[in-house]
């Protein structure tokens, strides 16, 4: 896969996203969107690719947030169009993809960056790493999800926080509240961002695709109405040839080979 704003290749069966527009800290454009709605799309068809890790170009910035000279054309007219439908698009594709996805947030992670890795399966940070959603600063609300969904990562509080003040924690912060899950020195995040995309790629995926639904869907329906979606999505898992396998493959002290059915 070629793209201009996005680089990719294979590492084994783990396929490398590359935000790059080293001109502009990776800063997200309509067509960088574009080059990413296309590549996890052919990702997911592709039975090579087990999982996809994302990342930004550099050490400075996973993504600085949306590119500026575009928020300056946009209007209440185009915002009720398709434009503003792909950016809503994008996250929403990434975290309801058949395949996980690791995003190693390497420096900047601001606006339209964070809404794109919070579509991510899981997300960890380099050191040097800085979160935020900083739209009020200039008289906007995040416009990609952000809203939505930082609330279910971090919390009421300090989601009212980051968003209404605009301003960004740093990577400690971050896993303390839960934004991300670990924080490593940006010579290792990469490497750690492959082993954990390799064991989430290792997994049955069908029971992989059912776990997260089931995470999912507990931030919009009560307990027990959630315990039983879970107890359904359970049952349609034993039934898979997937379960048999991994039950095998238990007895017999050997790694499992799921094949999705």
């Amino acid at each position: 896969m070629s793209y201009e704003n996005v680089k990719t290749e294979m590492d084994g069966d783990l396929l490398i996203v590359t935000l790059h527009r080293p001109e502009s800290l990776n800063a997200m454009t309509h067509e960088m969107r574009v080059d990413l709605l296309d590549c996890v799309r052919g990702a997911e068809a592709d039975d090579a690719v087990k999982a996809i890790v994302f990342t930004g170009h550099g050490d400075k910035a996973f993504c600085a947030g949306a590119n500026i000279p575009e928020l300056e054309e946009r209007t209440l007219v185009s915002e009720m169009g398709n434009d503003a439908t792909l950016r809503k698009e994008l996250p929403t594709t990434i975290e309801r993809l058949a395949k996980p996805s690791v995003a190693a947030i390497n420096g900047y992670c601001y606006g339209a960056g964070l809404e794109f890795a919070m579509g991510s399966t899981v997300r960890i940070a380099s050191d040097n790493a800085s979160l935020g959603q900083p739209e009020i600063t200039l008289g906007q609300i995040p416009g990609s999800g952000g809203t939505q969904r930082l609330y279910r990562f971090v919390g009421l509080g300090w989601a009212m926080q980051m968003i209404l003040t605009g301003e960004p924690v740093d990577a400690e912060t971050a896993r303390t509240i839960g934004l991300v899950t670990e924080v490593h020195p940006q010579a290792n995040l990469l490497t750690r961002a492959k082993e954990l995309a390799h064991t989430l790629g290792s997994r049955a995926p069908l029971a992989f695709v059912a776990g997260r639904d089931a995470i999912l869907q507990s931030t919009d329906t009560d307990l027990i109405s959630g315990i039983d979606f879970e107890r359904k999505l359970y049952a349609i898992c034993m039934a898979t040839e997937d379960n048999k396998e991994g039950l095998q493959a238990y007895k017999e002290k050997r790694p499992p080979v799921y094949k999705g059915r």
